[in-house]
């Protein structure tokens, strides 16, 4: 493949992949003043911004993501081509090849917390192979296609959407420095099989206007931060579009958890299901914990239990959300955990 390096067709290559994806998705939020882009069908965000590089010019800056809220801290990688040149600095390029399709390609090196994922890492984690890029200097750089830019919008996406999943499946591996983590593929493949659901628009009938909030996150986000806390590793990144909400590994019992923002009999019935399901999928043996607002009635507690799940309830106080620390200390094997350490 041959380097894209004049600027005016980089500025080309660059809104004409903006455009592509924004025709495929729909703005949810903010980042930095820039609209981030949430695609429906297959479950990711991109936003595509601008900064400043090393020189003081200003540059393209794209961040992409799996979680449609804290996009900063949920960020999975970035894909910036240089503005002009040759700049193996930045992580991505554009690039056509031997046909003349336009796509985008990145190195596979990103920074995680405490550390960075290198080319090597990347490629020890997901097994794929960079292509070379040629540059007008005569040198060459290896990086990975992302997608092609050139081409439908939805295969475009496809394309984004399959590379940051490899992104954040490095990105775990480098964060278990060693320790196993389960085999996801199962679970992709199994997810490949279903129908596209139902996307666009359809009518509601008029209703008093309300807020609406995203439970499920904050619940996510203060489960992760309690079993970080307990110094439990684990991943709160999706496998994929319907994937478990977190999960543990490394030492001590594997643990899957399936959080629900309601204690209704349709909020057990499909958390039942899910656990089942994606217990089998990544080889089993996990022990299944349902995480539930404090009030499940009798009537359920009963079948749940019986079927080997666990149950750990949760309540607020005030903005902040606190889990039944004796139940999710049996779930994990610890004994009782109080503020401060492990007892």
């Amino acid at each position: 493949m041959k380097a894209v390096e004049k600027a005016a067709e980089v500025r080309a290559a660059a809104a004409q992949w903006q455009k592509a994806f924004r025709d495929e998705s729909r703005a949810i939020g903010k980042m930095d003043g820039q609209d981030v882009l949430w695609h429906e069908r297959l479950q990711f965000w991109a936003s595509f911004g601008r900064t400043k590089g090393r020189n003081g010019a200003l540059r393209d800056w794209n961040a992409f993501g799996q979680k449609p809220l804290s996009f900063r801290s949920n960020m999975i990688v970035e894909i910036n081509q240089p503005p002009r040149g040759i700049d193996r600095n930045l992580q991505a390029v554009f690039a056509r090849d031997g046909a003349g399709h336009l796509w985008v390609l990145h190195q596979g090196r990103m920074s995680v917390s405490g550390s960075r994922v290198t080319e090597a890492d990347f490629i020890a984690a997901t097994g794929l192979q960079p292509v070379k890029v040629a540059f007008s200097d005569g040198s060459h750089g290896a990086y990975h296609p992302v997608a092609r830019i050139d081409g439908p919008a939805a295969l475009m996406a496809e394309g984004i959407g399959a590379f940051i999943a490899q992104c954040a499946h490095a990105r775990n591996v480098k964060l278990a420095n060693g320790m196993a983590l389960p085999d996801l593929e199962k679970t992709k493949d199994w997810e490949h099989r279903f129908s596209p659901e139902a996307i666009g628009s359809f009518e509601i009938a008029a209703q008093d206007a309300r807020t609406g909030n995203r439970w499920h996150g904050e619940i996510q986000r203060a489960l992760a931060g309690a079993l970080a806390d307990r110094e439990v590793p684990h991943s709160n990144d999706r496998v994929g579009q319907y994937g478990p909400d977190l999960f543990t590994y490394g030492p001590g019992p594997s643990v899957l958890f399936e959080i629900k923002s309601g204690a209704g009999a349709q909020d057990i019935f499909a958390a039942v299901g899910q656990l089942h399901i994606y217990d089998h999928l990544l080889g089993g043996g996990y022990r299944k914990v349902l995480v539930v607002p404090k009030g499940m009635g009798a009537a359920l507690k009963g079948p749940v239990a019986a079927l080997k799940i666990d149950t750990v309830e949760f309540h607020r106080a005030g903005r902040k959300i606190v889990f039944d620390e004796a139940a999710l200390s049996h779930c994990l094997g610890q004994s009782d955990f109080k503020s401060g350490g492990i007892t």
